[in-house]
């Protein structure tokens, strides 16, 4: 919110059962039509937050208050296939509660990981391994390179510079996605979960010079691959799709056992072993 705008009136509702916090569901309201808070931009999965069992309990709070503020649809976006909001959406619409109309909009895709490199490389097609090997081959002849994690404490901020900087080094589309508001909050979100030890950006470095980086986070044994950037110049050595497959090395290695690309429909990640799960969007009236 303090950089991106909302969609429409912030509001943070926390739903309790007998003084006992159950869920907590972040909304933005516009007129009679709710939708959550997040901005598409950057929110790769939107959902309710409940404790186990309770979720057409949220929901059913959630209905009921913004009913009294004349809102009558909930409009949700982009919502996994085991998204809570569907637990409770169930039950409610069984009971006549509220009508729900899911629809597929964007993917995702991700994959399970092997504990090992080479673990990793059989799980995918020869075809697909024979391209990896060959990427990786063709990176060693050009040169000493090396995959390094970002630093910590006053470092930190010279390399969230250097990985923003790369922005505007490949793709336009990328270089004008990187305005200023937007890297304030790249800024503000890469310093937070380095706060919270969730942090892992690393830079593919040829000559001890970056020419990509990938920023992800880990969280209870995923791997979030949220963004990455690259020099142009070195398109021809693939650094780009590079820094990816060595993200996955580093995570296997890491012993993390799920690597989620987050949405986006882009080839690169079937290449590299990603599978597609279809995201949904749930338009609930009352």
């Amino acid at each position: 919110m303090d950089h991106l705008d909302s969609p429409g009136d912030p509001q943070i509702l926390a739903i309790r059962k007998q003084r006992q916090l159950i869920g907590i569901v972040p909304l933005a309201v516009a007129g009679d039509r709710a939708a959550f808070l997040g901005s598409p931009q950057v929110c790769d999965y939107q959902d309710i937050v409940s404790a186990p069992g309770k979720e057409a309990t949220v929901l059913l709070g959630v209905i009921d208050y913004l009913r009294q503020q004349g809102v009558h649809t909930l409009d949700l976006e982009t919502l996994r296939p085991d998204a809570a909001l569907f637990r409770g959406v169930g039950p409610l619409a069984q009971a006549g509660k509220l009508a729900a109309v899911q629809s597929p909009v964007e993917v995702t895709y991700e994959m399970p990981l092997s504990r090992s490199w080479e673990g990793y490389l059989n799980q995918l097609t020869g075809k697909q391994r024979h391209e990896v090997r060959r990427k990786v081959r063709r990176l060693e002849a050009g040169g000493p390179y090396a995959l390094r994690m970002a630093r910590t404490g006053p470092g930190l901020q010279a390399d969230i510079a250097a990985f923003l900087k790369l922005f505007g080094m490949n793709r336009r589309d990328k270089a004008d996605f990187m305005d200023s508001s937007m890297s304030a909050y790249f800024e503000d979100l890469m310093n937070a979960m380095a706060g919270c030890g969730l942090l892992r950006l690393f830079f593919l470095e040829l000559a001890g010079a970056p020419a990509a980086a990938v920023l992800c986070f880990d969280y209870k044994g995923t791997r979030y691959l949220y963004n990455s950037a690259y020099n142009g110049l070195y398109n021809d050595l693939s650094v780009g799709i590079l820094s990816k497959v060595f993200s996955i090395r580093s995570a296997t290695e890491a012993g993390i056992g799920q690597y989620d690309f987050l949405k986006g429909a882009e080839p690169y990640k079937q290449r590299i072993g990603g599978r597609e799960v279809q995201l949904y969007r749930c338009k609930i009236d009352w």
